[in-house]
């Protein structure tokens, strides 16, 4: 049990929770709708090869990858009147939104040769806008709050956040597109409307976050690339967590990329049936944060999180039991548990990372958080970078057929292949995270300790 006392003089006010949180709608709506719509626009409407969509997000996933620390660097590094990392959530937002609209407007394969090539630059742009904006937003609440309880707090509200955005790429966005024509005109207006909600949600989170707290540059962290790396390497609860998240959101991205294709392919429903789904899964991620805030002060955070994790496997495998005939009901109820579940995962993680960056600052006195959401945000690209492209891989090679009007018969070599992403592989991943979590041991009191450990050297 853990002993917390009175933590309410240590919050941060309500309004700048709000406006840090609704940074991450814009980018969680653009995130989710294209990790679970994406691919199959490619493929079914634009004519491209699974296999060549593989290889497309694998690229940019990359590419992203690469950049994250570079971002980190430049933020942590940067002088300007609104601060270190404001700045680029202005930028990144424009070039998200930019980058999006062009996504689902891009030709097919058929009606324009170049259509590959333009397509897998617009993915380049996505990845810059999205490193641009995430990395000096991830180092934020490092910077906000030096309080245990009161990190989780404010990560609460960007998790509400991911939920909205998950309600509106899961949910919203196959419902738009069918009550925009469908097909490819369809995808076009929804498009069009959420480039528009990610530049606002990027604007609105600058404004709102003015009065936030950050750090300054200090000489003495102008560390040679090689040293930050090597103070980085003994972080070993980073180190641990950079694990546990590759593996749970690689699982993720796999599963999200079949998601449509199993529920198409497989159930035999519509992208109706897609918008109930992930209205309802989205809902119960909603409820997972007050859940975890109020399990977090009671039980160490590891705990809530590994238990959760373990629950979202057993969940995940049951959809080898799916099919045609399953029942909505049970299909729905399948999606509220992976939502709360998976809702848990998503805010402790997140809730552990500037735990994880403080635990640095109290070691070495360093402001780095930039650095250390550089190294975060990496972690999470090429962990949807390994699971966007191996579902794209395995339905490629299994034999998936590719479409521009909407739909193609699949062989039953395919829709194996759908099962094996939906469910397989990802409960494998998220089982694997569960080793690392096992040896994490940073708690609220190895925590406290070392701060006051800091405070008496520096007397």
């Amino acid at each position: 049990m853990v002993n917390t006392g009175d933590r309410s003089a240590s919050r941060l006010p309500l309004s700048l929770c709000v406006g840090w949180g609704i940074g991450t709608l814009g980018i969680s709506i653009m995130f989710n709708t294209l990790n679970v719509l994406m691919q199959r626009f490619a493929t079914d409407y634009l004519g491209v090869a699974a296999i060549t969509w593989g290889y497309i997000y694998l690229g940019a996933k990359i590419y992203d990858a690469v950049t994250d620390p570079v971002m980190g660097v430049i933020s942590d590094h940067t002088r300007s009147r609104w601060g270190r990392r404001r700045p680029y959530l202005l930028i990144g937002g424009l070039v998200s939104a930019i980058a999006f609209y062009g996504l689902f407007h891009a030709p097919d394969t058929v009606a324009n040769n170049h259509a590959v090539l333009l397509l897998a630059l617009l993915m380049l742009l996505y990845s810059t806008g999205y490193t641009i904006f995430n990395v000096p937003y991830m180092a934020m609440p490092a910077e906000m709050t030096s309080d245990y309880h009161a990190r989780s707090h404010l990560v609460s509200f960007r998790v509400y956040a991911i939920g909205f955005g998950t309600i509106a790429g899961l949910s919203l966005a196959p419902l738009l597109i069918g009550s925009m024509g469908g097909g490819k005109q369809g995808h076009e207006s929804m498009a069009t409307i959420y480039a528009l909600a990610i530049l606002a949600t990027a604007v609105a989170c600058f404004i709102m976050t003015r009065s936030a707290k950050q750090t300054s540059p200090r000489a003495d962290a102008s560390l040679g690339f090689a040293h930050r790396m090597k103070l980085i390497a003994t972080n070993r609860p980073f180190l641990l967590l950079i694990g546990v998240k590759f593996t749970q959101l690689a699982g993720l991205a796999i599963n999200q990329a079949a998601l449509v294709y199993f529920i198409v392919h497989v159930l035999g429903r519509g992208y109706a049936f897609l918008g109930i789904y992930g209205l309802i899964a989205s809902i119960c991620l909603l409820l997972a944060p007050p859940l975890c805030l109020f399990a977090g002060r009671r039980y160490d955070k590891r705990l809530v999180f590994i238990y959760s994790s373990l629950f979202y496997a057993a969940i995940m495998l049951t959809w080898l039991f799916s099919g045609p005939e399953e029942t909505t009901s049970m299909l729905l109820l399948r999606g509220a548990l992976l939502g709360l579940s998976g809702g848990a995962m998503l805010m402790m993680g997140q809730a552990m990372l500037p735990d994880t960056i403080g635990y640095d600052h109290a070691r070495s006195g360093l402001n780095r958080e930039g650095v250390f959401a550089g190294i975060y945000t990496t972690a999470e690209k090429l962990a949807f970078a390994t699971g966007g492209a191996l579902a794209a891989f395995v339905l490629g090679y299994m034999g998936y057929q590719s479409s521009t009007t909407g739909y193609a018969q699949q062989p039953d070599s395919a829709i194996v292949a759908i099962y094996l992403c939906m469910g397989v592989l990802p409960a494998v991943m998220v089982l694997l995270s569960c080793l690392f979590l096992y040896f994490y041991d940073l708690d609220e009191l190895r925590i406290r300790e070392m701060a006051r450990s800091r405070l008496s050297v520096q007397r």
